[in-house]
């Protein structure tokens, strides 16, 4: 019984602390005013940097595709693919006092990685049957399994060993990897990383930044071709300091509100953000800290 009221005083303490971390107020002082000698000129404003991520496939199937399941005991798809999807998300306060960006804000554009197809080498100009030329492929495919398990075990090739073993072993994977081609197909795979800066109206909880398409990724808010990408802030309730009745010194104090990144009704990602403009002004008689 000790040991679960323990449990339960934790959880509370817990939760307190929690809630504490949700109320952390972010707060900048606002107006004209004298600093170290020089005059500055603040206003509390709230810019949104959202990064999304797309991944770009294109897959050509193999000239042998057919007869995969019959050399392989497995299907290969027949269909041709050139699709977009997203593939991450983020979102953060742009701001020149960062508050832990995620990302580096100035990085976008094709960022990765194609895999394409190796060609082999004929060993005859004679012309072949597909259905000669899939078994010779799935032969010479066999092979190469058998020639790389003997050098593996030592059964065949005396004397390679060290590095020579290794390039044998890394040119039988090569040679493999591109018969197998000839039956699954090629595969090309790129990443494009778009960027979007979104300024905080206050009157305006709801923003379209960019549209989707399976067949051309990220496109224009304007091109209706594809589903929106919105950005919806929901701020939360939140209470301030008490300033002086009398205080002429401004602090704005920024709201913890969600934001969220979303395709249409799917949440891309979420996050909770200080965002001033839903935020409140407190008037002190002099700085605080």
């Amino acid at each position: 019984m000790r040991r679960v009221i323990v449990i339960c005083v934790m959880l509370v303490v817990s939760a307190m602390f929690m809630d504490v971390a949700a109320q952390q107020v972010v707060k900048k002082r606002i107006g004209v005013y004298a600093e170290n000698g020089n005059m500055v000129v603040a206003e509390a404003t709230t810019t949104l940097l959202v990064n999304i991520t797309v991944e770009h496939e294109v897959f050509k199937p193999g000239p042998y595709a057919r007869y995969a399941q019959k050399y392989f005991g497995e299907r290969a798809s027949l269909v041709e693919r050139d699709a977009y999807r997203i593939t991450d998300a983020n979102v953060a306060v742009l701001q020149g006092e960062a508050y832990g960006l995620p990302f580096e804000a100035d990085e976008s554009g094709d960022i990765v990685v194609t895999e394409s197809p190796v060609q082999i080498d004929r060993t005859t100009s004679v012309e072949r049957t597909p259905d000669v030329a899939a078994r010779e492929a799935a032969e010479a495919i066999y092979t190469l399994r058998n020639v790389r398990l003997e050098l593996i075990t030592g059964e065949h090739g005396e004397g390679v060993f060290g590095g020579g073993l290794q390039s044998a072993l890394e040119e039988i994977n090569r040679l493999e990897s591109a018969y197998l081609e000839l039956f699954y197909g090629s595969r090309k795979l790129s990443y494009e990383r778009k960027s979007y800066v979104l300024p905080i109206d206050q009157n305006q909880t709801t923003s379209v930044i960019a549209r989707f398409s399976a067949d051309g990724g990220l496109i224009a808010k304007d091109n209706l071709s594809g589903d929106v990408v919105i950005v919806d802030i929901r701020p939360t309730a939140m209470s301030y300091p008490v300033g002086d009745v009398k205080g002429t010194v401004a602090y704005r104090y920024a709201n913890n509100a969600e934001v969220s990144v979303g395709l249409g009704a799917k949440v891309l990602v979420s996050r909770v953000l200080p965002i001033y403009e839903f935020g409140e002004t407190v008037m002190y008689l002099k700085p605080t800290k």
